[in-house]
């Protein structure tokens, strides 16, 4: 359990955001805080509550893999970029 900040961007907005996450979340939870700051502010909510994907340079992350799970088997140096989309949208231009 330790903290590591991302850069993370919602696909379709165009404002990166530096967001605190724990290497014991998952990767629906950190798909969660990216999306916090992107969802219902510069991209529009969708009308029925859906999941969303994350994108490691262009690698679809495992929903319930934790980022600590990565750090075990790569690097990743803080800070680094992490795109997040809808599910049904996150095949789009990453």
């Amino acid at each position: 359990m330790a903290p590591f900040p991302i850069t993370g961007r919602f696909i379709g907005d165009f404002v990166p955001h530096l967001v605190a996450v724990d290497t014991d979340d998952t990767w629906n939870q950190i798909a969660r805080k990216v999306a916090l700051h992107s969802v219902g502010r510069r991209v529009p909510e969708p009308e029925a509550n859906t999941e969303y994907d994350v994108f490691v340079e262009g690698t679809l992350m495992t929903p319930d893999a934790t980022l600590g799970e990565l750090l075990g088997t790569r690097t990743l140096p803080p800070l680094q970029w992490v795109d997040v989309g809808f599910r049904e949208q996150a095949n789009i231009d990453v």
